[in-house]
């Protein structure tokens, strides 16, 4: 159920916008740890972008599909990427969560 939960909550991260594990995991009042597993077992990464969760000192983090994908899909998506870290990230990063949904 959670884990569903994630992944709606990434569909919420606009274009051009990135959230960090702690983000999602104060939505679903869990631990960041606990979303870095979930989004590992994501298998549909192209419908849940999981490429746009980040650790919260903008290190951009693992990617089931390598870090130079995720790299790849965050500059096609505008985000500028440099030295393994989100450039302006307090300027994109993503808190807004709408956390009432149904499953």
């Amino acid at each position: 159920m959670k884990t569903q939960k994630c992944y709606l909550l990434l569909r919420q991260i606009p274009k051009g916008k990135v959230t960090t594990y702690k983000e999602i995991a104060m939505a679903l009042k869990t631990s960041p740890r606990a979303v870095g597993q979930m989004l590992n077992k994501n298998k549909e990464p192209d419908k849940y972008p999981c490429y746009k969760v980040v650790c919260f000192d903008s290190c951009i983090g693992g990617y089931s599909k390598g870090v130079k994908e995720k790299i790849r899909r965050l500059r096609k998506d505008g985000i500028e990427v440099k030295n393994g870290r989100i450039k302006n990230f307090e300027k994109i990063v993503f808190r807004n969560f709408q956390t009432k949904m149904r499953i």
